[in-house]
């Protein structure tokens, strides 16, 4: 039987708490809710103040900021993930970051509230939020500092820590966030293949 995402992120919260939650993890359940984008699909549109977080259970979720006429994809986040526009998720403002699936994605939608109650109170759920963010900032960091190296590099990056990335990914999103054209990124894998 197919493990659905109340599932996954149940199996996910076990890894990281320590101490019995379940009656926390009853009401808490209560009041996210089981969610499914299509790829192509806008889940944080920057003309609202985002109201929730993503726990991503599959799929894969990116960021892009929009200045002026130009867009520019500034993160990629895959399952296991906590995703929103965090921006305005923290600022509870209006910011230019669009968070949008370039795959078909599933995952639980958190408010704002619930999340903020449990990541200051609670010594359960609250846990894995807090060491789930701290890993994201460690992820945002790696994906910061790969922009800064050469293309070889990057693409060996992204082949060995994020392959579902290179698989499942357009070429086009992938040229974007190297700041390259997608003609040059497909020459350079060309030559790369054939090497």
């Amino acid at each position: 039987m197919k493990e659905g995402p109340f599932e996954f992120f149940k199996r996910e919260l076990d890894k990281y708490v320590e101490q019995p939650f379940e009656e926390e993890w009853k009401e808490f359940k209560r009041h996210i809710k089981q969610v499914s984008f299509k790829k192509g699909s806008i889940i944080f549109p920057h003309s609202k103040i985002c109201v929730d977080m993503l726990f991503i259970s599959k799929g894969i979720v990116i960021t892009e900021y929009f200045n002026e006429n130009e867009q520019t994809i500034t993160r990629f986040f895959k399952s296991k993930n906590l995703c929103s526009n965090i921006s305005s998720f923290l600022t509870r403002s209006i910011v230019n970051d669009v968070v949008s699936a370039v795959t078909d994605t599933e995952g639980i939608l958190i408010p704002h509230a619930l999340f903020n109650n449990s990541y200051l109170y609670s010594d359960g759920i609250g846990v894995y939020f807090r060491k789930r963010l701290l890993e994201n900032l460690l992820e945002d960091k790696m994906f910061i500092s790969i922009k800064a190296m050469g293309i070889d590099s990057k693409l060996d990056f992204l082949y060995s820590q994020y392959p579902e990335i290179i698989n499942e990914v357009s070429w086009r999103k992938i040229a974007n966030f190297f700041g390259v054209t997608p003609q040059w990124l497909s020459k350079k894998l060309n030559r790369r293949r054939f090497k």
